[in-house]
């Protein structure tokens, strides 16, 4: 084999002059005497001490891992977002008020991540693999599907650590991966242990590993070098074993939930080998001799199917259930790109806002730091530069066709990513690409950009580390490349910034922030980039200049040249953990799903039934955390449940994926949709303002709620709430609840009973009347009550006055269905006309018209004991039933009913896919209901009817998945049989043939 140039295991020594490969060279294998020579490796490791460079790699690593993370790595706080969540309701009134977020782009984890981690873990402990989550937006496939990285091996820590702990060592063991698969695949392609431990810094702390913490997008992303690390070692070694290591990697991009990103990495490695084979094979290929090349390609292939065969049993289901979602406004145009000024959050990741609340400048790009932030590092970027200028000595150094590669590649994905246009628009169209390219962000492709990058940082790192020989005569070859390339650099990051400044000017005037505040951060951070690039380059100048013994001694030669290289590590280690220190969240322990009083009356009251909460009220998915069925959800929809759902007045899925509703609508909160969903409870936050018609009390003048004084006015009942107005100026905080500072009123009856109490934050605005649920809303009509009103303030508060009381207002009952229940960190009705989520249907209508069920189900005229079928099935019998539910759990539902007549059981779960059913033992037909629902025809008679997770095909890909998993085990020791077969076989008499 010609062309490989496998890392001799030696490390940098900083001597003056040594030798670098000869790229036409063609390397010359030992003898197998030879090797038989040498001690094992282990034994040849041991007796070599890492050198100084290799240590301070390796504390870089740690620096950069222990500080980036922090205190969540030691238990002080958790690296969550939920001190955002907790700055909402209900957790804002139960003693949050006052929390500001740390990272405000975050929302989506607490959402729909971490609730689905600590339900399917919840699960896990009982002994059970929760395929399905019943708590969010009508049900969805849970363990079924790869969307949560349940199954990739890095999320081990969910398993092993409490949950308010284990993402800080999932982000840990991510570093792990992506350090060490860089490592090893830059180990193998020729590049010392410091230059490999580089790279893996780069990649494990670049803009798309940070800034998507908590999402399986970086599980996926950070097995790209081990993806590589596998292919490269096929190609070097050809043998079976190596072909199915490379299966390992495969399934893992697969099993952490994000194709795109596993797309893109299986695209470019898939460049990769065909380039690398193409180069160990060019002499054959010259001659146009393509037997060699069977092979290999047919051992990758096989690698690339065997990983998926490994992952079947999870993407036999997820495929399933993709052709019933409904995905809508995915698609992407050729100019849906990052804006051009985002490359500079490369050197800069600040330089356009923060995402911490507390900072005055936030995030101004028109596309979110999420999506937006391409960081690697000023030193690194520094290091791109060096390795594309010193071309000769990069592919000398690596092996045959990497270098062109790697620089071809970077260039490729920067042209898609940064300006689409005609390239992007083409595989937008191709029909094996337009999955990956039309149908997601190609922003998210920074994944395998960040690391070709890291490629290019360790090969620069490498070039200037590495001892030269015959410098003085290569490089007057070489001047004036090197020269273009640093001058092009210098040239496109003087635009650049020109650019990113106007484009800072112009954005943050468009979203109202201070463009003057916004220049300064701009400056300061383009200016603290600027000092680390010159650190970097002096440093690059010193590791060249200092080689030339003609200046000084060779021992301050390797002084120079240590602590130049030493500098650019400590650099990119310290930039890289204060990125991850200013984006990481550090949420008290306490601001992890905290319990409230609203949680505590729900899973005392609700049952088998549903709450539907306004987006003020109770942070929607949440639920899923607290195992409370809420109408509320994020996660991916059914397309006939999502259709239903938009039956709801002003539409309740705002976007795709989200279920969640307006503050203070009565017609969402009254909506007949959700009667028939089971929804028992309506949860609303304390500013929602009350439901209810208001009677006003007459004005005269102000007076003043003086703090700790109560007040008492007569009412009439029933009442659901109390409003006073402020007016002048209100002497605390309006921009939101103020923490401590509330106003309570007590209901009394003429008896003196106490008939209702709240107790209320106040964030209260002049001119806007400050309303205060009380459960009064239940007593006779006429009924005569007090409100005795009393302020916990700083200050007193100036309101409108009625003969020198509080003019106070009355929200009156108004007969709309809905009855206050609770009165808390949130205010519960409770809906008068929910109808049971496992009910009985005595009559049956069919509609073969989608938009029909909806406009029929959504008018209320649906009687309650009829059931709207899709497609025809027997009608009912008209004759009631009595149902009794005796078990309601995740993948399963149970209940007995003894009907009268045949009839329909009706469970209002969006279980149309997925779940099967059994009428006393035996496989029954689940028919499609309500529009997105289902139900099951039984007899009369008494029969137990069992609903229950079982997709057949995930069954039939669990055992395909099971059977690859043992061939790949058995071909490492197939190989090894073969290959003792054949060494005794060689050892043997000769055969009379040969």
């Amino acid at each position: 084999m010609t062309g490989i140039r496998e890392s001799s295991g030696s490390e940098p020594t900083f001597a003056p002059v040594a030798a670098v490969a000869d790229p036409n060279a063609v390397r010359v294998e030992p003898t197998a005497a030879a090797r038989a020579e040498r001690p094992p490796l282990a034994a040849r490791a041991w007796k070599r001490r890492p050198r100084a460079l290799t240590v301070m790699a390796v504390l870089g690593v740690l620096l950069f891992a222990l500080w980036g993370i922090g205190g969540p790595l030691f238990g002080t706080s958790t690296l969550t977002p939920t001190d955002e969540m907790v700055s909402n309701g209900p957790w804002v009134s139960a003693g949050f008020a006052g929390t500001v977020p740390s990272n405000t782009y975050l929302d989506d984890t607490y959402t729909s991540e971490l609730p689905s981690e600590i339900l399917f873990k919840q699960q896990l402990d009982h002994g059970k693999v929760a395929q399905w989550n019943p708590y969010g937006a009508g049900g969805s496939a849970l363990g079924a599907i790869p969307d949560y990285a349940f199954y990739s091996p890095l999320s081990v820590p969910f398993y092993v650590l409490p949950s308010w702990l284990a993402p800080a060592y999932e982000r840990l063991l991510e570093i792990v991966c992506s350090v060490g698969g860089a490592f090893l695949f830059l180990r193998r392609v020729s590049l010392s242990r410091p230059a490999a431990l580089l790279g893996g810094i780069t990649f494990a702390g670049s803009g798309f590993m940070v800034a998507w913490l908590g999402f399986p997008q970086t599980r996926v992303a950070a097995f790209i070098p081990v993806l590589f690390w596998t292919i490269e070692r096929f190609i070097q070694e050809r043998r079976a074993r190596d072909a199915a290591l490379a299966a390992l990697p495969v399934a893992a991009l697969f099993l952490g939930g994000f194709p795109s990103v596993a797309g893109y990495a299986l695209l470019t490695g898939t460049a990769y080998a065909v380039v690398r084979l193409a180069g160990e094979h060019r002499e054959e290929l010259r001659r146009r001799v393509f037997r060699p090349l069977v092979r290999p390609v047919l051992y990758l292939a096989g690698s690339l199917a065997a990983g998926i065969g490994l992952a079947l049993f999870q993407l036999i289901p997820f495929l399933s259930f993709f052709g019933t979602w409904m995905i809508q406004g995915r698609s992407q145009s050729a100019s849906a790109t990052l804006p051009v000024p985002s490359v500079l959050t490369m050197v800069a990741p600040w330089s356009f806002g923060t995402v911490d609340a507390k900072d005055p400048i936030q995030f101004v790009l028109s596309t979110n730091m999420v999506e937006a932030v391409s960081y690697i590092g000023a030193a690194a970027a520094v290091l791109v530069v060096a390795a594309i200028a010193m071309p000769r000595r990069g592919r000398a150094l690596l092996p045959v066709g990497t270098w062109v590669f790697v620089i071809g590649a970077t260039l490729a994905w920067i042209e898609l990513i940064y300006l689409g246009g005609p390239p992007l628009a083409l595989l937008q169209r191709l029909p094996g690409a337009r999955a990956l390219f039309e149908q997601n962000f190609i922003g998210r492709a920074r994944s395998i950009l960040g690391f070709l990058l890291a490629v290019l940082v360790a090969v620069g790192f490498e070039l200037l580390v590495r001892a030269r020989a015959q410098e003085e005569q290569t490089w007057p070859r070489r001047r004036w490349w090197a020269a273009v390339v640093v001058a092009g650099g210098v040239a496109s990051a003087g635009v650049m910034v020109y650019r990113g400044r106007t484009t800072m000017r112009v954005d943050a005037a468009a979203s109202g922030q201070d463009v003057t505040k916004a220049l300064h951060q701009y400056g300061s951070q383009i200016g603290s980039a600027a000092v680390i690039v010159a650190i970097a380059v002096a440093c690059v100048v010193a590791l060249r200049v200092a080689g030339r013994q003609a200046f000084i001694g060779r021992k301050q030669v390797r002084i120079v040249r240590f602590s130049a290289a030493t500098t650019l590590i400590v650099l990119m280690a310290v930039q890289g953990a204060q990125f991850m220190q200013g984006y990481y969240p550090k949420s008290s322990k306490a601001m992890f799903y905290p319990v409230t009083d609203t949680h505590t009356f729900l899973a005392d009251n609700l049952g088998e039934q549903r709450y539907a909460s306004s987006y003020d009220a109770i942070v929607f998915g949440t639920g899923t955390a607290y195992d409370l069925r809420s109408v509320n959800g994020h996660n991916f929809l059914n397309a006939d449940f999502a259709a239903l759902m938009q039956g709801v007045p002003d539409g309740a899925v705002p976007y795709p994926t989200y279920v969640d509703f307006q503050p203070h609508d009565t017609k969402q909160a009254t909506s007949p949709v959700l009667d028939r969903l089971g929804t028992k409870y309506w949860v609303a936050g304390p500013t929602d303002g009350v439901f209810g018609a208001v009677s006003a009390a007459a004005r005269s003048g102000t007076t003043q709620l003086v703090p700790g004084q109560p007040v008492t006015v007569p009412v009439t009942g029933p009442l659901r709430g109390v409003s006073v107005t402020p007016e002048g100026n209100v002497p605390w905080d309006v921009a939101g609840l103020t923490k401590g500072t509330t106003i309570d009123v007590v209901i009394h009856d003429a008896s003196g009973k106490v008939v209702a109490t709240s107790s209320q934050l106040t964030g209260a605005r002049a001119g806007t009347p400050l309303q205060v649920a009380v459960a009064a809303d239940s007593v006779p009509a006429g009924t005569a009550l007090t409100a005795t009103i009393t302020l916990h303030a700083s200050a007193p508060l100036t309101v409108d006055a009625d003969n020198g009381k509080p003019a106070v207002d009355t929200i009156d009952d108004t007969d709309d269905g809905l009855r206050v229940a609770y009165v808390g960190s949130s205010v519960i009705y409770e809906r008068l006309n929910a109808m049971p989520r496992i009910r009985w249907a005595s009559q049956s209508t069919v509609v073969a018209s989608q938009d029909q069920r909806v406009a029929m189900l959504a008018s209320g005229t649906v009687p309650d004991d009829t059931v709207v079928l899709s497609d025809p099935g027997p009608a009912a019998s008209g004759q009631p039933a009595a149902v009794r539910v005796l078990s309601d759990g995740t993948d399963s539902i149970s209940s007995t009913v003894n009907a009268q007549g045949s009839g329909y059981l009706v469970v209002a779960d969006a279980d149309q896919v997925g779940w099967q059913v059994t009428v006393d033992g035996k496989n029954a037909a689940l028919v499609k209901a309500d529009q997105g629902l289902v139900a099951v025809n039984v007899p009369a008679g008494t029969h137990t009817v069992t609903l229950h997770y079982g997709l057949p095909q995930q069954t039939a890909a669990t055992w395909a998945s099971g059977a690859v998993g043992v061939a790949l085990l058995a071909v490492p020791a197939g190989e090894w049989w073969w290959e003792r077969r054949r060494s005794r076989i060689g050892k043997g008499p000769v055969p009379w043939h040969s």
